[in-house]
């Protein structure tokens, strides 16, 4: 009798609810660039988060990765959790290695924040040098390479493990996913950019109606081009409701828009933070299946932020009353020529505007006036050397 009760508890102990436990049951976020300004506060914010089972920090920088991963750690058990983390060293790069850990892994949520420059680095550097071009902005498209060399290998090893994951993705997503949409590979959903205006907005309001700032909802369409250009140059739509009221004419909202510029625009003291939060936010949407409705860049492939509903299924574009799907994506890709991008063919190759084609030329010594997406790691060589040689300038 003995004996039977114990091979029955043998045979059911893999199960639970009907399904069948396993490795991929597990809630687990990888982050990939977690030594990174953004990737280190992303695994922090992950390791004191509730419904997390573990978190794999990726990165190629060994020391400081195994660094960041004590340091959440240690950090999380004085606040009282205690997750399980585990560093593995990785190229990006090496498509075939990629895929190899991501089949080992099977992450529930990919959380990428990696790049291959910096834009805490660059933009500090070029800022300096466009007035004398005659530029309003840095025309952050001309360093578009940068950031989706990694992301595209990255979504490509993810096709070759044949696993099912989820992509969050921080690495210029108002313009990236849409390049990468192109060849059917675009991440589930961004982060950051009109996400940090959407809640320092809703700060603002409650702050004037004296309210609590989550009574605040705001809505918007914005491409990350608005953070850089005077409020009002660069189309966008923006809602704020207070409960079931509108209350979007009550304020003047270029001022809102301008105001939270200003305050989430500083670099790398404050904005790393915001971006990895916002980051976070999404991948715990998705992992635990919410259905949050939030603001969010990347999504379906689109150029610039929308309204968004996350899930396990992702991201659904959530379509505000009064807007079209074509009015949004109009506002999208009128940002995205902003920003330097003129278009994107349907191969992936992007074509720089007139004025990106100059800042690089002028400016950083680079003869380009279009990039595919296989020339994406060598154009991000010629950025990277280019923006070492303007910081040596600026010692001399």
């Amino acid at each position: 009798m003995n004996f039977e009760f114990k091979v029955l508890l043998i045979e059911l102990k893999p199960y639970l609810g009907g399904k069948i436990l396993s490795r991929r049951c597990e809630k687990k976020v990888m982050v990939t660039g977690a030594a990174g300004q953004v990737g280190m506060y992303a695994v922090e914010f992950l390791a004191r988060s509730h419904g997390v089972d573990k978190i794999i920090a990726v990165d190629i920088r060994e020391d400081f990765g195994i660094t960041v991963v004590n340091n959440a750690l240690t950090g999380a058990a004085m606040h009282g959790f205690y997750p399980k983390i585990e560093f593995i060293k990785l190229d990006l790069r090496d498509e075939e290695e990629t895929a190899r850990v991501l089949s080992e892994v099977e992450p529930t949520v990919i959380l990428n924040t990696s790049t291959l420059l910096s834009s805490f680095f660059y933009v500090p550097l070029i800022k300096k040098r466009i007035g004398k071009l005659g530029l309003r902005s840095h025309l952050a498209g001309h360093t578009l390479a940068k950031d989706i060399a990694l992301i595209y290998k990255l979504m490509k090893a993810i096709k070759k493990s044949r696993i099912e994951t989820r992509v969050v993705n921080i690495a210029f997503p108002d313009n990236s996913h849409a390049v990468l949409a192109k060849v059917g590979l675009a991440p589930d959903v961004g982060a950051g950019t009109l996400d940090l205006n959407a809640y320092y907005i809703s700060k603002l309001v409650s702050d004037k109606l004296k309210i609590p700032m989550h009574n605040v909802w705001v809505t918007m369409v914005a491409h990350h081009a608005m953070r850089v250009y005077p409020a009002g140059e660069i189309p966008y739509y923006l809602n704020i409701r207070v409960g079931d009221r509108d209350v979007t004419k009550d304020f003047n909202l270029n001022e809102l828009i301008e105001e939270s510029n200003k305050a989430t625009l500083y670099g790398i003291k404050n904005n790393a933070s915001m971006v990895a939060a916002s980051a976070v936010k999404n991948t715990l949407a998705i992992l635990n299946n919410t259905g949050l409705l939030t603001n969010a860049p990347g999504v379906e492939g689109l150029p610039g932020g929308v309204p968004t509903r996350l899930s396990s299924k992702g991201a659904e574009l959530v379509i505000p009353q009064g807007l079209t799907k074509e009015e949004i994506i109009k506002m999208g890709y009128e940002g995205m020529k902003a920003d330097g991008i003129e278009k994107i063919d349907e191969d992936g190759t992007v074509t720089f505007t007139e004025q990106a084609v100059m800042l690089l030329r002028e400016i950083l010594k680079i003869d380009r006036k279009r990039m595919h997406l296989d020339e994406a790691e060598k154009m991000s060589e010629e950025l990277i050397e280019s923006y070492n040689r303007l910081a040596k300038e600026e010692i001399k």
